[in-house]
């Protein structure tokens, strides 16, 4: 190849990435968007949000599609046919079908072949994203009313997502419901600082990326330079602090120290340790003896122990759509009731025995992936969202599509990137 078609490839890919890396950033801060359009262009209303994740979708496949080997595009044809009969079997018993338990399924397809396609260093785009992260929510954190005025969650949830103007109870704020909640902070309490929802316009998404992070700076710490992992420590801190994130901090613990088992543990067993988080619920339920819903975290999590214990057979089999709408609590019997008990099972296969990680970095996301995954369905649906979804498996598709890395002779055992046959470059650099 002359020097001229290389330079000209790197141009090529560079361009590739940085419309990936802008995709990326709309799949998680389009409600931003929309929101600052509501509050000052015209009212928004649920089509276009709809509209917008349709058209999100189809770039990725678009873009993505061609950049997978012919195994992995029969698996994902595959898979996407398998979510299409189950929803076709479950219309044909009951009459109903439910697009939306559709969308649940095809955001991880859309973004598995977009991760495919990117050539470019997963820590340092994330790096990046977080820093823009923690840039709207300190303004968010410094100009709560300003913030309030420019996006005005409470105009787009209502407008936009068909949220109720009664449940806003906070009449002197434009925020999100949840970001002024009565009670003090756990974090910085009598501050009376709102809990910052910065590009994902509510709190819980927010909570959701940190631990994302989390993930990804776990999973590459020894790729990143002192100063990108002293600077990742620092933002975690900042952002669970600014959104008063409990589950993101608990989780960000547990998995940190779990992070030396997870590195080892074989990841054709993510099934098994999805079951083991579960049943850890359980467990705790039992260990602290509760016996009705409160609102706390023990509180959703007996919800979720009662819900599934009390789930009908016509929910196991994904027969009642409406159902589902019952546990937006528990993330768990919505799972199953929206998927059905046999969704459930395939993706639990799929995942742990076609979705294999060559390389280390691979292996243990792909657990701390799962190990999430699983503690959110404790206490809620939210990782069914495109702003939380989009990431973990954009993630999975760029490490499921990356060749093995090699080690450097040498007491170093510096890891070298390789390129797969195809010319997949590696997706991490130093």
């Amino acid at each position: 190849m002359s020097i001229l078609s290389r330079a000209s490839q790197k141009t090529r890919t560079r361009w590739l990435n940085f419309i990936i890396e802008m995709l990326m950033l709309l799949a998680v801060g389009y409600n931003f968007v929309l929101a600052v359009v509501n509050a000052k262009v015209f009212t928004v209303r649920p089509a276009m949000t709809y509209a917008v994740e349709l058209l999100i979708y189809a770039a990725c496949f678009v873009i993505g599609l061609w950049s997978l080997d012919r195994r992995r595009t029969a698996l994902v044809i595959g898979g996407i046919g398998l979510v299409v009969a189950l929803m076709l079997l479950r219309f044909l018993a009951v009459w109903q079908v439910d697009p939306k338990f559709f969308r649940d399924a095809l955001v991880a397809f859309a973004f598995v072949v977009l991760g495919a396609a990117y050539r470019g260093s997963l820590p340092k785009l994330f790096l990046r994203m977080t820093l823009v992260v923690a840039l709207v929510a300190g303004f968010e954190l410094a100009a709560p009313t300003v913030y309030g005025d420019v996006v005005n969650p409470k105009s787009y949830f209502v407008n936009a997502r068909g949220a109720s103007a009664e449940g806003f109870w906070n009449e002197d704020s434009n925020l999100y419901v949840s970001a002024t909640r009565p009670g003090a902070r756990n974090f910085l309490p009598g501050s009376n600082l709102p809990r910052a929802s910065s590009i994902f316009v509510e709190p819980v998404t927010m909570g959701n990326y940190i631990i994302f992070f989390a993930a990804i700076m776990l999973s590459f710490v020894r790729w990143l330079r002192p100063w990108a992992l002293a600077l990742s420590v620092a933002l975690i801190g900042f952002l669970i602090v600014a959104s008063d994130g409990r589950l993101a901090a608990g989780t960000c613990v547990l998995m940190l120290l779990l992070t030396p088992l997870l590195r080892r543990l074989d990841q054709r067993l993510s099934f098994l340790l999805f079951l083991l988080v579960l049943a850890g619920g359980w467990l705790l339920v039992w260990v602290a003896g509760i016996r009705e819903y409160e609102d706390t975290m023990l509180g959703r999590i007996f919800f979720t122990v009662d819900s599934i214990n009390r789930l009908p057979l016509s929910s196991w089999l994904g027969l009642d759509p409406a159902a589902a709408y019952r546990y937006f609590d528990s993330g768990i019997a919505y799972f199953i009731a929206s998927q059905s008990v046999i969704g459930v099972l395939a993706f639990l296969l799929a995942y742990s025995f076609l979705m294999l990680m060559p390389t280390r970095e691979g292996q243990l996301f792909k657990n701390l992936a799962i190990f999430a995954f699983a503690l959110s369905l404790l206490v809620s649906n939210g990782y069914f969202s495109i702003k939380t979804s989009a990431l973990w498996w954009f993630v999975c598709g760029c490490l499921w599509h990356m060749a093995p890395v090699l080690r450097r002779p040498g007491p170093a055992s510096v890891p070298a990137p390789t390129a797969p046959a195809g010319g997949r470059a590696l997706g991490v650099s130093p």
